[in-house]
């Protein structure tokens, strides 16, 4: 009975050695097949792109023919531009420039009316040439960037099929940084245009940290002198 369990166990060992033979031999890929998408440091980023498209909405503003008068309803329609489309104190809204030959300068009044009743509310006016003007309008441009995020984050959160043997990142990891980046950003153009810093940042900083110090100097000294 010793005889056949020794035996048995022999041929237990075998069958595992052979196993572990062929596992040692043996690739993943000849196992379960070759995965064209494998676990790469480049394809382990988790970033996402984020578009940021330029758009710019116009606005007809009309004149009554002969006259360079801006009518009530008209800056209305002005008003009401300036709603929809957000558009902050001191941001830049170009005005189209019309064509001033022939016109015994009532394009230019037009052009001033347009561009002081803007300005009367905060706004900074540019002009825009452009190759065709319409009679008795001007067009009233506001140029803005919106952001958006990498389209497979639209999809949601989900996991691809199969079992995943090539151990890359889920398709939707790292959406919710760029959404939140897309989100927080004052101005999306920053992304593609960053805005030249001023001096005077820095300037008014520093004066407001030499005021500081100043202060701190002159009240550690009082401090001392009343000891």
């Amino acid at each position: 009975m010793q005889q056949n369990l020794f035996k048995k166990t022999m041929t237990q060992a075998g069958l595992m050695g052979m196993l572990l033979l062929i596992a040692s031999c043996t690739s993943p890929e000849g196992l379960f097949g070759a995965y064209e998408n494998t676990a790469t440091p480049e394809k382990a980023k988790l970033e996402k792109k984020i578009t940021v498209s330029e758009l710019t909405p116009t606005l007809i503003v009309d004149f009554e023919a002969g006259r360079g008068r801006l009518a009530d309803m008209e800056k209305g329609k002005l008003l009401g531009f300036i709603e929809a489309q957000n558009i902050e104190f001191g941001e830049t809204v170009e005005v189209e420039l019309p064509n001033i030959r022939g016109s015994s300068g009532l394009n230019e009044q037009r052009f001033a009316e347009v561009a002081t009743f803007l300005q009367d509310r905060g706004f900074s006016v540019a002009p825009r040439a452009t190759k065709e003007n319409a009679a008795d309008s001007l067009r009233v441009y506001f140029v803005k960037y919106v952001a958006t995020v990498d389209p497979n984050c639209e999809k949601g959160w989900h996991k691809p099929k199969g079992l995943g043997y090539e151990n890359l990142p889920l398709p939707y990891m790292g959406c919710a940084n760029a959404d939140a980046l897309a989100g927080m950003i004052a101005n999306p153009r920053d992304l593609v245009d960053p805005a030249n810093e001023s001096s005077a940042i820095g300037e008014r900083a520093a004066k407001a940290v030499e005021q500081y110090r100043a202060g701190a100097a002159s009240s550690a000294s009082a401090g001392g002198s009343g000891d």
